[in-house]
Protein backbone atom coordinates (compact mmCIF):
# COMPACT_ATOMS: atom_id res chain seq x y z
CA UNK A 1 0.00 0.00 0.00
CA UNK A 2 1.57 3.13 -1.18
CA UNK A 3 1.52 6.32 0.77
CA UNK A 4 -1.33 8.52 -0.50
CA UNK A 5 -3.42 5.27 0.35
CA UNK A 6 -2.07 5.00 3.41
CA UNK A 7 -2.84 9.01 4.12
CA UNK A 8 -6.20 8.12 2.33
CA UNK A 9 -7.37 5.53 4.78
CA UNK A 10 -6.22 7.18 7.83
CA UNK A 11 -8.54 10.32 6.44
CA UNK A 12 -11.44 7.93 6.26
CA UNK A 13 -10.75 6.41 9.50
CA UNK A 14 -10.65 10.11 11.19
CA UNK A 15 -13.84 10.76 8.94
CA UNK A 16 -16.05 7.96 10.34
CA UNK A 17 -14.99 8.75 13.97
CA UNK A 18 -15.89 12.52 13.35
CA UNK A 19 -19.16 11.21 11.98
CA UNK A 20 -19.80 8.58 15.11
CA UNK A 21 -19.16 10.79 17.70
CA UNK A 22 -21.52 12.68 20.01
CA UNK A 23 -20.58 16.04 19.10
CA UNK A 24 -22.11 17.93 16.27
CA UNK A 25 -19.35 20.01 15.55
CA UNK A 26 -17.41 16.93 14.57
CA UNK A 27 -20.17 15.51 12.92
CA UNK A 28 -20.33 18.41 10.40
CA UNK A 29 -16.63 18.32 9.82
CA UNK A 30 -16.96 14.74 9.20
CA UNK A 31 -19.98 14.81 6.93
CA UNK A 32 -18.47 17.60 5.21
CA UNK A 33 -14.63 15.89 4.58
CA UNK A 34 -16.26 13.25 3.40
CA UNK A 35 -18.51 14.87 0.61
CA UNK A 36 -15.03 16.69 -0.84
CA UNK A 37 -13.49 13.22 -0.95
CA UNK A 38 -15.98 11.17 -2.42
CA UNK A 39 -16.65 14.08 -4.97
CA UNK A 40 -12.54 13.53 -5.94
CA UNK A 41 -13.51 10.30 -6.87
CA UNK A 42 -12.10 8.71 -3.25
CA UNK A 43 -13.25 5.53 -1.37
CA UNK A 44 -12.23 3.94 1.14
CA UNK A 45 -11.07 0.48 1.02
CA UNK A 46 -14.19 -2.73 2.09
CA UNK A 47 -13.94 -2.68 5.52
CA UNK A 48 -14.21 1.44 6.03
CA UNK A 49 -16.50 1.89 3.21
CA UNK A 50 -19.80 0.25 5.05
CA UNK A 51 -19.06 2.30 7.70
CA UNK A 52 -19.09 5.35 5.65
CA UNK A 53 -22.47 4.42 4.82
CA UNK A 54 -23.19 3.93 8.20
CA UNK A 55 -22.11 6.50 9.42
CA UNK A 56 -23.94 8.79 6.78
CA UNK A 57 -26.89 7.06 7.34
CA UNK A 58 -26.70 8.00 10.96
CA UNK A 59 -26.44 11.46 10.25
CA UNK A 60 -28.68 11.77 8.32
CA UNK A 61 -31.62 10.66 10.13
CA UNK A 62 -30.28 13.05 12.93
CA UNK A 63 -33.55 15.43 13.54
CA UNK A 64 -31.57 17.81 15.18
CA UNK A 65 -28.92 18.23 12.38
CA UNK A 66 -29.55 20.88 10.08
CA UNK A 67 -30.75 20.90 6.79
CA UNK A 68 -27.50 21.64 5.09
CA UNK A 69 -25.59 18.71 7.00
CA UNK A 70 -28.62 16.49 5.37
CA UNK A 71 -28.41 17.62 2.29
CA UNK A 72 -24.66 17.28 2.22
CA UNK A 73 -25.12 13.25 3.37
CA UNK A 74 -27.74 12.23 1.55
CA UNK A 75 -25.59 13.70 -1.76
CA UNK A 76 -22.87 12.18 -0.53
CA UNK A 77 -24.72 8.61 -0.19
CA UNK A 78 -25.94 9.13 -3.41
CA UNK A 79 -22.55 9.70 -4.79
CA UNK A 80 -21.08 6.85 -3.36
CA UNK A 81 -23.85 4.76 -4.68
CA UNK A 82 -23.30 6.36 -8.65
CA UNK A 83 -19.81 5.76 -8.37
CA UNK A 84 -20.07 1.77 -7.11
CA UNK A 85 -22.16 1.27 -9.97
CA UNK A 86 -19.94 2.49 -12.29
CA UNK A 87 -17.47 0.48 -10.83
CA UNK A 88 -17.85 -3.35 -12.26
CA UNK A 89 -14.87 -4.56 -11.09
CA UNK A 90 -15.75 -4.16 -7.32
CA UNK A 91 -16.06 -7.40 -5.02
CA UNK A 92 -19.76 -8.05 -6.07
CA UNK A 93 -20.33 -8.79 -2.29
CA UNK A 94 -18.72 -5.75 -0.91
CA UNK A 95 -20.49 -4.33 -3.94
CA UNK A 96 -23.95 -5.66 -3.13
CA UNK A 97 -23.88 -5.32 0.56
CA UNK A 98 -22.81 -1.67 0.16
CA UNK A 99 -25.67 -0.42 -2.31
CA UNK A 100 -28.42 -2.31 -0.31
CA UNK A 101 -27.13 -0.21 3.05
CA UNK A 102 -27.77 3.03 0.91
CA UNK A 103 -30.47 2.06 -0.66
CA UNK A 104 -32.31 1.07 2.61
CA UNK A 105 -31.06 4.66 4.26
CA UNK A 106 -32.49 6.52 1.40
CA UNK A 107 -35.92 4.82 1.81
CA UNK A 108 -35.52 5.48 5.46
CA UNK A 109 -35.33 8.66 5.17
CA UNK A 110 -37.65 9.00 1.96
CA UNK A 111 -40.52 7.71 4.42
CA UNK A 112 -39.15 10.42 7.15
CA UNK A 113 -39.98 12.93 4.33
CA UNK A 114 -43.38 11.14 4.05
CA UNK A 115 -44.25 11.61 7.65
CA UNK A 116 -43.24 14.82 8.10
CA UNK A 117 -45.32 15.97 5.10
CA UNK A 118 -48.41 13.83 6.23
CA UNK A 119 -51.73 15.40 4.71
CA UNK A 120 -49.95 17.48 2.23
CA UNK A 121 -48.68 14.38 0.14
CA UNK A 122 -51.47 14.14 -2.05
CA UNK A 123 -50.32 17.79 -3.52
CA UNK A 124 -46.53 16.05 -4.68
CA UNK A 125 -45.99 15.26 -8.23
CA UNK A 126 -47.61 11.94 -9.46
CA UNK A 127 -44.53 9.87 -9.78
CA UNK A 128 -43.08 10.89 -5.90
CA UNK A 129 -47.12 10.05 -4.73
CA UNK A 130 -46.95 6.72 -6.79
CA UNK A 131 -43.60 6.19 -5.04
CA UNK A 132 -44.82 7.20 -1.23
CA UNK A 133 -47.46 4.87 -1.26
CA UNK A 134 -44.67 1.74 -2.27
CA UNK A 135 -42.62 2.71 0.74
CA UNK A 136 -45.69 3.13 3.25
CA UNK A 137 -46.56 -0.52 2.48
CA UNK A 138 -43.34 -1.28 2.80
CA UNK A 139 -42.62 0.30 5.88
CA UNK A 140 -45.72 -1.69 7.30
CA UNK A 141 -44.59 -5.14 6.25
CA UNK A 142 -41.38 -4.25 7.65
CA UNK A 143 -42.57 -3.21 10.69
CA UNK A 144 -46.48 -3.64 11.85
CA UNK A 145 -45.34 -0.94 14.80
CA UNK A 146 -45.92 1.87 11.87
CA UNK A 147 -49.29 1.19 11.53
CA UNK A 148 -50.05 3.07 15.27
CA UNK A 149 -47.80 6.43 13.96
CA UNK A 150 -50.06 8.55 13.29
CA UNK A 151 -48.06 10.01 10.86
CA UNK A 152 -48.21 7.22 8.79
CA UNK A 153 -51.73 6.78 9.17
CA UNK A 154 -52.14 10.64 8.05
CA UNK A 155 -49.89 10.79 4.88
CA UNK A 156 -51.98 7.27 3.60
CA UNK A 157 -55.08 9.02 4.03
CA UNK A 158 -54.45 11.98 2.01
CA UNK A 159 -52.86 9.50 -0.93
CA UNK A 160 -56.54 8.12 -1.36
CA UNK A 161 -57.48 11.70 -1.83
CA UNK A 162 -55.11 12.07 -4.72
CA UNK A 163 -56.18 13.75 -7.77
CA UNK A 164 -54.63 10.92 -9.81
CA UNK A 165 -56.50 7.80 -10.75
CA UNK A 166 -53.63 5.77 -10.92
CA UNK A 167 -52.32 7.02 -6.93
CA UNK A 168 -55.80 6.41 -5.81
CA UNK A 169 -55.72 2.91 -7.78
CA UNK A 170 -52.27 1.97 -5.95
CA UNK A 171 -53.71 2.76 -2.69
CA UNK A 172 -56.66 0.50 -3.32
CA UNK A 173 -54.14 -2.49 -4.57
CA UNK A 174 -52.03 -1.17 -1.09
CA UNK A 175 -54.93 -2.00 0.86
CA UNK A 176 -55.83 -5.52 -0.64
CA UNK A 177 -52.59 -6.43 -0.55
CA UNK A 178 -51.28 -5.95 3.00
CA UNK A 179 -51.10 -8.97 5.33
CA UNK A 180 -52.17 -9.75 8.53
CA UNK A 181 -51.97 -5.97 9.73
CA UNK A 182 -55.14 -4.98 7.12
CA UNK A 183 -57.50 -4.67 9.96
CA UNK A 184 -56.07 -2.01 12.20
CA UNK A 185 -54.59 -0.23 9.35
CA UNK A 186 -58.30 -0.08 7.10
CA UNK A 187 -59.83 1.28 10.51
CA UNK A 188 -57.08 3.63 11.55
CA UNK A 189 -57.01 5.25 7.55
CA UNK A 190 -60.74 5.66 7.59
CA UNK A 191 -60.64 7.47 10.31
CA UNK A 192 -58.25 9.75 9.10
CA UNK A 193 -59.36 10.01 5.24
CA UNK A 194 -63.10 10.69 6.89
CA UNK A 195 -61.43 13.81 9.16
CA UNK A 196 -59.67 14.94 5.66
CA UNK A 197 -62.68 14.43 3.21
CA UNK A 198 -64.73 17.18 5.48
CA UNK A 199 -62.50 19.57 4.44
CA UNK A 200 -62.74 19.31 1.04
CA UNK A 201 -64.62 21.64 -1.47
CA UNK A 202 -67.71 20.73 -1.64
CA UNK A 203 -67.93 21.50 -5.09
CA UNK A 204 -64.74 19.74 -6.10
CA UNK A 205 -66.65 17.03 -8.38
CA UNK A 206 -63.51 14.95 -9.61
CA UNK A 207 -62.55 14.81 -5.58
CA UNK A 208 -65.78 14.09 -4.36
CA UNK A 209 -66.57 10.83 -7.34
CA UNK A 210 -62.93 9.83 -6.09
CA UNK A 211 -64.38 9.69 -2.50
CA UNK A 212 -67.53 8.03 -3.55
CA UNK A 213 -65.60 5.55 -5.14
CA UNK A 214 -62.92 5.24 -2.01
CA UNK A 215 -65.60 4.89 0.38
CA UNK A 216 -67.48 1.78 -1.83
CA UNK A 217 -63.98 -0.01 -1.62
CA UNK A 218 -64.01 0.94 1.90
CA UNK A 219 -66.61 -0.99 2.49
CA UNK A 220 -65.70 -4.28 0.79
CA UNK A 221 -62.64 -4.25 2.40
CA UNK A 222 -63.67 -4.04 5.74
CA UNK A 223 -66.65 -6.05 5.99
CA UNK A 224 -65.27 -9.27 5.94
CA UNK A 225 -63.27 -7.58 9.21
CA UNK A 226 -66.52 -7.40 11.19
CA UNK A 227 -65.00 -9.34 13.95
CA UNK A 228 -62.31 -7.26 14.45
CA UNK A 229 -61.74 -5.73 17.83
CA UNK A 230 -62.36 -1.62 15.96
CA UNK A 231 -64.59 -2.23 13.62
CA UNK A 232 -67.78 -0.96 15.43
CA UNK A 233 -65.96 2.46 15.96
CA UNK A 234 -65.80 2.49 12.02
CA UNK A 235 -69.51 3.84 11.93
CA UNK A 236 -68.71 6.83 14.12
CA UNK A 237 -65.38 7.78 12.24
CA UNK A 238 -67.18 7.85 8.80
CA UNK A 239 -69.86 10.04 10.16
CA UNK A 240 -67.28 12.94 10.57
CA UNK A 241 -67.89 13.19 6.55
CA UNK A 242 -71.04 14.35 7.09
CA UNK A 243 -69.35 17.56 7.43
CA UNK A 244 -68.75 18.10 4.21
CA UNK A 245 -72.14 19.67 3.06
CA UNK A 246 -71.85 17.74 -0.58
CA UNK A 247 -75.41 16.29 -0.59
CA UNK A 248 -74.22 13.07 -2.87
CA UNK A 249 -70.99 12.66 -0.73
CA UNK A 250 -73.52 12.80 2.62
CA UNK A 251 -75.78 10.24 0.62
CA UNK A 252 -73.06 8.09 -0.04
CA UNK A 253 -71.60 8.26 4.05
CA UNK A 254 -75.42 7.51 5.17
CA UNK A 255 -75.73 4.55 3.43
CA UNK A 256 -71.70 3.37 4.20
CA UNK A 257 -72.91 3.94 7.96
CA UNK A 258 -75.94 1.55 7.67
CA UNK A 259 -74.16 -1.29 6.51
CA UNK A 260 -71.20 -0.53 9.11
CA UNK A 261 -74.02 -1.00 11.89
CA UNK A 262 -73.29 -3.47 14.71
CA UNK A 263 -74.77 -4.70 18.15
CA UNK A 264 -71.92 -2.37 19.49
CA UNK A 265 -72.44 0.90 17.60
CA UNK A 266 -75.82 0.99 16.76
CA UNK A 267 -77.01 3.30 20.31
CA UNK A 268 -73.99 5.24 19.58
CA UNK A 269 -75.19 5.96 15.61
CA UNK A 270 -78.52 6.89 16.38
CA UNK A 271 -77.72 9.39 18.69
CA UNK A 272 -75.24 10.83 16.25
CA UNK A 273 -77.97 10.80 13.87
CA UNK A 274 -80.46 12.19 16.07
CA UNK A 275 -78.45 14.74 16.93
CA UNK A 276 -77.99 15.83 13.46
CA UNK A 277 -81.51 15.55 12.47
CA UNK A 278 -81.74 17.81 15.34
CA UNK A 279 -79.37 20.47 13.87
CA UNK A 280 -80.66 20.21 10.51
CA UNK A 281 -84.27 20.95 11.70
CA UNK A 282 -83.44 24.02 13.32
CA UNK A 283 -80.66 25.48 10.44
CA UNK A 284 -80.67 26.46 7.45
CA UNK A 285 -80.47 22.74 6.04
CA UNK A 286 -81.72 21.11 2.45
CA UNK A 287 -84.60 19.10 3.22
CA UNK A 288 -83.23 17.20 1.28
CA UNK A 289 -80.70 16.52 3.58
CA UNK A 290 -83.03 16.44 6.31
CA UNK A 291 -84.97 13.14 4.55
CA UNK A 292 -81.88 11.22 3.82
CA UNK A 293 -81.32 11.72 8.05
CA UNK A 294 -84.85 10.42 8.78
CA UNK A 295 -84.21 7.61 6.14
CA UNK A 296 -80.83 6.43 8.11
CA UNK A 297 -82.80 6.89 11.08
CA UNK A 298 -85.27 4.44 10.19
CA UNK A 299 -82.61 1.85 8.50
CA UNK A 300 -81.06 1.69 11.69
CA UNK A 301 -84.52 1.04 13.26
CA UNK A 302 -84.97 -1.43 10.52
CA UNK A 303 -82.02 -3.59 10.86
CA UNK A 304 -81.99 -3.64 14.69
CA UNK A 305 -85.70 -3.09 15.65
CA UNK A 306 -84.62 -5.00 18.97
CA UNK A 307 -83.02 -2.18 19.94
CA UNK A 308 -86.25 0.02 19.46
CA UNK A 309 -88.43 -1.87 22.38
CA UNK A 310 -86.77 -4.55 23.43
CA UNK A 311 -89.37 -5.14 26.15
CA UNK A 312 -91.92 -6.32 23.57
CA UNK A 313 -89.79 -9.60 24.03
CA UNK A 314 -90.78 -10.15 27.26
CA UNK A 315 -93.64 -13.54 27.65
CA UNK A 316 -95.76 -11.54 30.01
CA UNK A 317 -96.20 -9.17 26.74
CA UNK A 318 -97.32 -12.36 24.61
CA UNK A 319 -101.03 -11.11 24.50
CA UNK A 320 -99.75 -8.22 22.28
CA UNK A 321 -97.46 -9.14 20.04
CA UNK A 322 -99.54 -10.40 16.99
CA UNK A 323 -100.81 -6.87 16.92
CA UNK A 324 -97.85 -5.28 17.19
CA UNK A 325 -96.33 -7.17 14.62
CA UNK A 326 -99.28 -6.12 12.38
CA UNK A 327 -97.88 -2.83 12.98
CA UNK A 328 -94.50 -3.51 12.54
CA UNK A 329 -95.16 -5.16 8.99
CA UNK A 330 -96.72 -1.69 7.81
CA UNK A 331 -94.14 0.45 9.65
CA UNK A 332 -91.15 -1.68 7.78
CA UNK A 333 -92.48 -1.48 4.62
CA UNK A 334 -93.10 1.81 4.21
CA UNK A 335 -90.28 3.79 6.51
CA UNK A 336 -90.59 6.94 4.17
CA UNK A 337 -93.80 7.61 5.29
CA UNK A 338 -93.41 7.45 9.39
CA UNK A 339 -93.69 10.93 9.74
CA UNK A 340 -97.22 10.84 8.50
CA UNK A 341 -97.85 7.35 10.08
CA UNK A 342 -97.06 8.89 13.51
CA UNK A 343 -99.68 11.80 13.63
CA UNK A 344 -101.73 9.35 12.21
CA UNK A 345 -101.29 6.58 15.28
CA UNK A 346 -101.66 9.80 17.80
CA UNK A 347 -104.84 10.94 15.95
CA UNK A 348 -106.86 7.60 15.79
CA UNK A 349 -105.24 6.53 19.56
CA UNK A 350 -108.70 7.96 20.67
CA UNK A 351 -110.82 4.94 18.92
CA UNK A 352 -109.12 1.78 20.19
CA UNK A 353 -111.64 -0.71 21.81
CA UNK A 354 -108.93 -3.22 23.02
CA UNK A 355 -105.66 -3.68 24.86
CA UNK A 356 -103.98 -5.49 22.33
CA UNK A 357 -104.68 -2.77 19.76
CA UNK A 358 -104.08 -0.59 22.23
CA UNK A 359 -100.63 -1.71 22.81
CA UNK A 360 -100.06 -2.06 18.80
CA UNK A 361 -100.38 2.14 18.47
CA UNK A 362 -98.73 3.15 21.01
CA UNK A 363 -96.31 1.15 20.26
CA UNK A 364 -96.34 2.33 16.59
CA UNK A 365 -96.41 5.86 18.21
CA UNK A 366 -92.66 4.88 19.76
CA UNK A 367 -90.62 3.70 16.99
CA UNK A 368 -92.24 6.71 14.34
CA UNK A 369 -90.09 9.08 16.83
CA UNK A 370 -87.27 9.78 15.10
CA UNK A 371 -86.19 13.13 16.88
CA UNK A 372 -86.33 14.36 20.53
CA UNK A 373 -89.04 16.96 19.71
CA UNK A 374 -91.23 13.70 18.84
CA UNK A 375 -90.22 11.81 21.39
CA UNK A 376 -90.89 14.48 23.80
CA UNK A 377 -94.40 15.25 22.57
CA UNK A 378 -95.14 11.35 22.46
CA UNK A 379 -94.58 10.98 26.52
CA UNK A 380 -96.64 13.93 26.81
CA UNK A 381 -99.94 12.74 25.38
CA UNK A 382 -99.23 9.12 25.82
CA UNK A 383 -99.08 10.16 29.69
CA UNK A 384 -101.92 12.73 29.61
CA UNK A 385 -104.20 9.96 27.71
CA UNK A 386 -103.41 7.04 29.89
CA UNK A 387 -102.99 9.31 33.47
CA UNK A 388 -106.04 7.12 34.93
CA UNK A 389 -104.35 3.92 33.80
CA UNK A 390 -101.10 4.31 35.19
CA UNK A 391 -102.32 5.90 38.41
CA UNK A 392 -104.55 3.02 39.01
CA UNK A 393 -101.23 0.88 38.08
CA UNK A 394 -99.41 2.66 41.00
CA UNK A 395 -101.49 2.21 43.42
CA UNK A 396 -101.85 -2.07 42.53
CA UNK A 397 -98.33 -2.23 42.80
CA UNK A 398 -98.66 -0.62 46.26
CA UNK A 399 -101.24 -2.86 47.68
CA UNK A 400 -99.92 -5.88 46.31
CA UNK A 401 -96.00 -4.74 47.08
CA UNK A 402 -94.54 -5.01 43.57
CA UNK A 403 -95.92 -8.09 42.85
CA UNK A 404 -96.77 -9.47 39.46
CA UNK A 405 -100.52 -9.36 38.55
CA UNK A 406 -102.05 -12.48 36.84
CA UNK A 407 -103.43 -11.55 33.02
CA UNK A 408 -106.37 -13.32 31.31
CA UNK A 409 -106.60 -13.13 27.94
CA UNK A 410 -107.96 -15.77 26.56
CA UNK A 411 -108.06 -15.27 23.17
CA UNK A 412 -104.87 -15.07 22.91
CA UNK A 413 -103.61 -18.05 24.81
CA UNK A 414 -106.10 -20.17 22.72
CA UNK A 415 -103.80 -21.99 20.10
CA UNK A 416 -107.22 -22.52 17.94
CA UNK A 417 -108.14 -18.99 18.11
CA UNK A 418 -105.37 -18.08 15.18
CA UNK A 419 -107.88 -20.54 13.00
CA UNK A 420 -110.03 -17.29 13.04
CA UNK A 421 -107.46 -14.93 12.59
CA UNK A 422 -104.59 -13.96 10.33
CA UNK A 423 -101.09 -15.14 9.44
CA UNK A 424 -100.20 -13.59 12.52
CA UNK A 425 -102.32 -15.50 14.79
CA UNK A 426 -104.43 -12.81 15.48
CA UNK A 427 -107.85 -13.04 16.41
CA UNK A 428 -110.52 -11.83 14.14
CA UNK A 429 -111.97 -9.16 16.42
CA UNK A 430 -108.56 -7.53 16.34
CA UNK A 431 -107.75 -7.73 13.12
CA UNK A 432 -110.67 -6.24 12.20
CA UNK A 433 -110.55 -3.24 14.95
CA UNK A 434 -107.20 -2.53 13.33
CA UNK A 435 -108.53 -2.39 10.17
CA UNK A 436 -111.02 -0.04 11.06
CA UNK A 437 -108.26 2.35 12.56
CA UNK A 438 -105.78 2.21 9.62
CA UNK A 439 -108.07 2.36 6.54
CA UNK A 440 -110.92 3.79 7.74
CA UNK A 441 -109.98 6.39 10.43
CA UNK A 442 -106.26 7.20 9.36
CA UNK A 443 -106.85 6.74 5.48
CA UNK A 444 -104.18 4.37 4.59
CA UNK A 445 -104.32 3.48 0.91
CA UNK A 446 -102.52 0.36 -0.60
CA UNK A 447 -100.32 0.85 -3.77
CA UNK A 448 -99.90 -1.47 -6.75
CA UNK A 449 -96.28 -1.38 -5.51
CA UNK A 450 -97.27 -3.15 -2.25
CA UNK A 451 -96.79 -0.25 0.12
CA UNK A 452 -99.08 2.30 1.38
CA UNK A 453 -100.01 6.14 1.43
CA UNK A 454 -101.76 8.29 3.12
CA UNK A 455 -104.21 11.11 1.71
CA UNK A 456 -102.61 13.95 4.00
CA UNK A 457 -98.90 14.48 3.97
CA UNK A 458 -96.44 16.03 6.04
CA UNK A 459 -92.40 16.15 6.68
CA UNK A 460 -93.01 15.48 10.25
CA UNK A 461 -94.58 17.52 13.08
CA UNK A 462 -92.36 20.51 13.22
CA UNK A 463 -92.62 22.39 16.18
CA UNK A 464 -93.85 22.63 19.94
CA UNK A 465 -97.03 24.39 18.71
CA UNK A 466 -98.41 21.83 16.66
CA UNK A 467 -97.75 19.10 19.38
CA UNK A 468 -99.69 20.79 21.34
CA UNK A 469 -102.88 21.76 19.37
CA UNK A 470 -102.08 17.95 18.56
CA UNK A 471 -102.27 16.79 21.75
CA UNK A 472 -105.28 19.46 22.88
CA UNK A 473 -107.46 17.84 20.35
CA UNK A 474 -106.70 14.46 21.39
CA UNK A 475 -107.49 15.10 25.02
CA UNK A 476 -110.75 17.48 23.86
CA UNK A 477 -112.38 14.47 21.17
CA UNK A 478 -111.17 11.80 23.40
CA UNK A 479 -114.01 8.78 22.80
CA UNK A 480 -115.78 6.43 24.66
CA UNK A 481 -113.78 3.84 22.98
CA UNK A 482 -110.80 5.01 24.77
CA UNK A 483 -112.45 6.18 27.89
CA UNK A 484 -113.22 2.90 28.44
CA UNK A 485 -110.21 1.00 27.60
CA UNK A 486 -107.91 3.68 30.14
CA UNK A 487 -110.79 2.86 32.66
CA UNK A 488 -110.97 -0.82 32.52
CA UNK A 489 -107.17 -0.87 34.56
CA UNK A 490 -105.91 -3.13 32.91
CA UNK A 491 -102.65 -3.88 34.44
CA UNK A 492 -100.93 -5.95 31.61
CA UNK A 493 -101.61 -2.63 29.27
CA UNK A 494 -100.11 -0.02 32.05
CA UNK A 495 -97.25 -1.49 32.62
CA UNK A 496 -96.37 -2.03 28.77
CA UNK A 497 -97.42 1.98 28.34
CA UNK A 498 -94.73 2.47 31.21
CA UNK A 499 -92.43 0.86 29.25
CA UNK A 500 -92.87 2.45 26.22
CA UNK A 501 -92.13 5.71 28.30
CA UNK A 502 -89.44 4.34 29.72
CA UNK A 503 -87.75 4.22 26.51
CA UNK A 504 -89.48 6.71 25.26
CA UNK A 505 -87.18 9.15 27.75
CA UNK A 506 -84.26 7.01 27.38
CA UNK A 507 -84.37 7.96 23.83
CA UNK A 508 -84.58 11.62 24.77
CA UNK A 509 -81.88 11.69 26.75
CA UNK A 510 -79.38 9.90 24.68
Amino acid sequence: MDIENIGLCGEFQRIIADMESDNMVSNAAGVNRASVLIAGGNLPNPVLLLRLVTGLASNLSKSHHDIDIKIAAHSTLVAIRAFIIRNVCMDPSVRNNTLHAIQSCLMNEEFRRIQRHGGSVRLWEEDRQLSAVRIICMFFRRSPMNIIDARCVIAFASLMLSTYDTVMHACIVALLSLPSIVPSFVFAVAKSYCNQVMGLPPQSFRQISNVLVMFERLKHISLPMVDQPGFSDMAMDVLQALENKNLVLRRKVLNLVVSLLTPLNIDNVLLILRNKLEMAASADTPFEYYQMLERAIRDCHFAYPDRIMPFIRDPKYIAFVDCIHYIKDIVDKNLMICAQLLKGFLMVLRHVRSSPVCSAIVWGISVCCVHELEDQGAIVAITSLFKDLLDQRKIEKLINDGAEVQHDYTLHNNPNSAKEGDAHGMHEEHKMEMEELLFVHLGLAQQVNGGYAIASSSKSIADHDEFESLFMALELERTDNLARVVGSGDPLLADFVLDVLSRLMEMGTE
